[in-house]
């Protein structure tokens, strides 16, 4: 890719004066600690989903880069795709009417696809809620601007001590129902929002695949099928580029800490209180 500059370390790029932001894409086990490093540095920082495996590692690396003063964002690059940003224009728009269900759906088997292999590695902070459910969660409160509550989670793990491969989700989301299926070991990918007056779907519209979008905007009155097709774009650049501008602006970036907080205590409770399948 002829990069000017290679390191030997990560210590030793963080250690470069000229590099100002630093984007930590390392599996999840590792975000805390080099998020904390990266402020400790004097590095802005954009750090991979999820930006962390707990709350307590979240708090203290916001607590890092308030004190270093440097951004923390996390990389839902998700949010910089022209069709979200419709779908959520949709829906405040009210043509669609009072919004009553949501169905998020974000599955691949992961031994067709080339993934990090961390991803079946508990102790890494492998697994399917961490990986994709977190997604759905920040989708959900990114839509609907509210603060979804927990009803009920099933797991399924290939072993007892293994990571959850099919995690199954609901909770409500003001006056929505939510439902977010996540796996590692199928394949479905669309998102559906139901209201009073109609419903918006699309498939596939979050992956970060540089292909084409499009939206299916149902209108119950006249019975009325429209599709919206959204260019070819790469929501990686545009998420780099809105961060470039925080630092620029001294401005602070969202999703910020607080947010990918809020994220993580749904996650906890995923893990807390849903029941648990081992697959024999």
């Amino acid at each position: 890719f002829n990069i000017l500059h290679c390191y030997g370390s990560y210590e030793a790029l963080l250690a470069d004066p000229d590099i100002d932001a630093v984007y930590i894409p390392l599996p999840q086990h590792l975000h805390c600690e080099y998020t904390i490093k990266a402020a400790e540095a004097g590095k802005h920082v954009l750090v991979e989903k999820p930006a962390a495996l707990s709350v307590a590692e979240m708090q203290s690396m916001i607590a890092a880069c308030e004190r270093h003063d440097v951004c923390l964002m996390e990389a839902f690059m998700y949010r910089f795709k022209s069709i979200v940003r419709r779908m959520k224009e949709v829906v405040a728009s009210g043509e669609i009417g009072q919004v009553n269900y949501i169905d998020f759906n974000w599955c691949f088997n992961i031994r067709q696809v080339v993934r990090g292999r961390f991803r079946l590695d508990r102790s890494l902070g492998g697994g399917a809620m961490y990986d994709l459910g977190i997604y759905g969660i920040d989708f959900v409160r990114f839509i609907t601007d509210t603060e979804p509550q927990f009803i009920s989670a099933t797991i399924r793990r290939e072993s007892a001590a293994g990571v959850d491969m099919l995690s199954h989700v609901q909770f409500t989301a003001g006056n929505a129902l939510a439902a977010c299926t996540v796996s590692l070991m199928t394949d479905a990918n669309y998102v559906a929002i139901g209201g009073t007056l109609g419903s918006v779907y699309t498939r596939a519209a979050l992956a970060g695949n540089q292909v084409e979008n499009v939206l299916q905007i149902h209108l119950l009155k006249d019975d009325v099928l429209k599709e919206e097709r959204f260019p070819i774009e790469n929501p990686y650049i545009a998420e780099l580029e809105y961060l470039a501008g925080c630092i620029e602006r001294k401005e602070r970036p969202f999703p910020d800490g607080e947010n990918s907080v809020k994220n993580l205590r749904l996650v906890e409770e995923v893990f807390a209180r849903a029941t648990e399948q081992v697959l024999g």
